[in-house]
């Protein structure tokens, strides 16, 4: 008997359902690509508790009749192709075959769909089997009624993150969807709350809606073509630091894709910006269609390039070019080249033009090029002095200006030498009719200075602003700032969190207004309680505007807007409040990365002492909550071994 035997059509829809519908986000994107490809100007999008109840998606498209229905929901089946060279040349969302009957596979489906010519049916189909189908009267378009997914693949269901997880994943397809055609309308609710309407306009107010007005307004146009590859979209300046994540989007002709190499070449050309820039970048690549494959991954989130390494480089040239001609178009250009002709400077249109200084009585000679000579210093000449060392009995008249009377000096080699400087010199820069003369003669009415006292060296200090180092019994201490803090903060966090303390917090005179993302709007209503007992008090101002009434007491005011989005950012949205210490611990993570002293904060010495004192009580002073060490230890063997011959 034959070991090897062909499956039947329920387990292979099942298969095919796990690669295509891996959560219900991938259910939302395949039905919107459809809705898209069917001609619609209007997509409406409404879940029930994260997708997993219910998801509705309708459009206004070209609809289905009768015909179309009994084989929309069967394998291998479209409209989009004819034959196997079309796959090459897709000008749609493109094409698996398998997203409806997938759908259909796992759970309970109903289609609704009406022609411009007035058919119109209903069907509805359960784990791939056709259950009731019915002509009825609709409006022109289709609708998709999934409930119940995963209703017979208990164990995929069992993997879905939580219900805000999974409305955050479907927002964040819902925006790319949106941001790749501007020219629709979206409306997205969960539940009866609205959460995102795109109204059909231009790319940069699309991008205004989804990620925010502020944003968008300082976004820089892209257009840029070599190669034959063309990038077009908008980035944001260098000076941008409020960038997320979430905020870099891809396409490919309109569709939203994935791709590591193009993601490298962004994070590269903003390299030379230093790390505190945190790029908003919304890119739209076009190509010949042989040199690119969009059907790779069995969702088409990936794509693959015939020549990675020239988009790469296309996409890199790109946003440096952008910046060169933001530079140009706002940079004024000064021509100094006529002045060194003896003639006035001319100056560009963009910069203002310079007044002319009358001319003075007399004659005055000046020489057709000009020396712009300076004196020579000396170089590398000056004598290292140890600034705790006593003052030595042969110090100058500068280091004891006051000791005793100086007499004048006949000559300025007698007066000074050439390494003496001192504060009591003319002030060469200064006119007689202003009454800045300084004297040169010793000024004996001033205070004699203070006796030094012998420096005594503190038991911490800081390196380069980030680490700070110290002696201790058994070598060399090195503590990383951030690190450190994190921990005591985290520490800190859990213990409010969990026995309800509200941390100190200081109030704002002036509310400080800051604009949320859609994303960030909906983890602020899961965390604003929580947000609270941290010090940090936030409300609605309006639209996608919010107020900070108040922060915690040690944070500076500078930082309050940034450490709002920071925290938005890095809360992870995996974690469920079913499990409310897994909660509280991320809350608490979030909270302290974002609250901690940062890599090049100059901490007082007072600070300094208090975060060391504060590390060596935590529960785990070794390490940071997110598992990194926060100090390390030379000992004196190791010391001795480094020096050793």
């Amino acid at each position: 008997m034959a070991e090897i035997h062909l499956l039947s059509d329920e387990i292979i829809n099942k298969i095919a359902a796990g690669e295509v519908i891996e959560r219900p986000a991938s259910a939302v994107k395949e039905l919107i690509e459809n809705a898209i490809d069917a001609g619609a100007t209007r997509i409406q999008i409404q879940i029930e508790q994260g997708g997993k109840k219910k998801i509705l998606v309708t459009d206004n498209g070209k609809g289905m009749g009768a015909a179309d229905l009994d084989l929309c929901y069967l394998r291998h089946t479209t409209s989009k192709l004819t034959n196997a060279d079309d796959l090459f040349h897709l000008h749609t969302n493109g094409f698996r075959g398998e997203a409806v009957a997938s759908i259909a596979a796992v759970s309970k489906l109903t289609i609704t769909s009406a022609t411009q010519e007035g058919e119109s049916g209903r069907i509805v189909v359960k784990g791939g089997e056709v259950i009731e189908k019915e002509d009825i009267q609709a409006s022109r378009g289709t609708s998709f009624l999934v409930e119940d997914l995963f209703y017979n693949t208990p164990v995929r269901r069992t993997f879905l993150g939580s219900e805000t997880s999974e409305c955050s994943r479907i927002l964040d397809i819902v925006l790319k969807t949106a941001i790749s055609h501007p020219e629709i309308r979206f409306d997205y609710k969960v539940g009866d709350r609205t959460v995102f309407t795109g109204v059909p306009g231009e790319l940069r107010s699309r991008i205004a809606e989804a990620i925010g007005s502020k944003v968008a307004k300082g976004l820089l146009p892209v257009d840029y073509t070599e190669a034959g590859v063309h990038v077009t979209g908008y980035i944001s300046p260098t000076t941008e630091t409020n960038g997320k994540r979430n905020h870099q989007f891809l396409f490919m002709r309109n569709r939203p894709i994935e791709n590591k190499m193009v993601s490298k070449a962004v994070s590269q050309a903003y390299e030379p910006y230093g790390a505190q820039c945190k790029p908003v970048t919304v890119l739209f690549l076009d190509m010949p269609d042989m040199e690119f494959d969009i059907n790779v991954h069995p969702a088409k989130r990936e794509v693959r390039f015939a020549n990675g390494n020239l988009v790469f480089l296309v996409v890199t040239h790109a946003i440096r070019d952008t910046f060169t001609k933001d530079l140009e178009a706002h940079s004024p250009i000064i021509d100094l080249s006529d002045e060194f002709m003896g003639s006035p400077a001319s100056v560009s249109q963009t910069a203002p033009a310079q007044s002319t200084m009358p001319e003075m009585p007399g004659t005055i000679e000046t020489p057709t090029q000009p020396s712009f000579a300076t004196p020579a210093q000396p170089q590398n000449d000056l004598p290292w002095e140890n600034p705790f060392q006593q003052a030595k009995p042969y110090a100058t008249s500068a280091s004891k200006p006051y000791a005793q009377p100086v007499k004048p000096a006949t000559t300025l080699s007698d007066k000074k030498s050439k390494y003496d400087v001192s504060d009591d010199v003319q002030d060469l820069f200064s006119l007689p009719e202003y009454g800045k003369i300084i004297s040169l003669e010793p000024d004996h009415s001033k205070p004699a200075p203070p006796p030094e006292t012998p420096w005594a060296p503190p038991s911490f200090f800081q390196i380069a602003n980030t680490y700070i180092a110290g002696e201790d019994s058994n070598g060399l201490l090195i503590i990383d700032q951030h690190a450190a803090h994190t921990r005591v903060l985290f520490e800190q966090a859990m213990e409010s969190l969990q026995n309800n303390i509200m941390q100190d917090s200081q109030e704002l005179l002036f509310p400080e207004l800051i604009d949320l993302s859609k994303q960030e709007k909906e983890i602020f209503r899961n965390v604003d309680e929580q947000l609270r007992k941290l010090g940090f008090f936030v409300e609605p101002f309006g639209g996608d505007t919010y107020q900070i009434r108040s922060i915690p007491s040690a944070l500076p005011l500078s930082r309050a807007a940034k450490a709002v989005h920071d925290f938005l950012n890095d809360v992870d949205e995996d974690d469920t409040k079913n499990d409310m210490v897994k909660f509280q611990e991320a809350i608490a993570k979030s909270w302290a990365k974002t609250n901690a002293y940062q890599a090049g904060d100059k901490l007082k010495p007072e600070e300094i002492t208090a975060l060391v004192s504060q590390l060596m009580i935590t529960q785990d002073p070794l390490k940071s909550p997110f598992g990194s060490p926060t100090l390390m230890r030379l000992t004196l063997e190791e010391l001795s071994k480094k020096f050793r011959h």
